[in-house]
């Protein structure tokens, strides 16, 4: 996946990504082994743009 590229719901599935959900935080956030990906929900609903990824144990602390 890359920065700044638009993603379907469906495109998301398909990768193993498991969405979390998050208090606080603006952003659709996924995870995937050891990696957290951050998605900027467009406004049709169904698109999402990839914005940052970050590792698990970092978002956790």
């Amino acid at each position: 996946m890359k920065i700044n590229e638009i993603y379907s719901k469906k495109d998301l599935n398909e990768s193993g990504l498991v969405e979390r959900q998050v208090k606080d935080i603006n952003a659709k956030v996924y995870l995937n082994g050891s990696k957290v990906f951050f998605f900027e929900q467009l406004d049709n609903q169904h698109s999402y743009r990839l914005y940052s990824i970050i590792n698990k144990r970092s978002f956790f602390l």
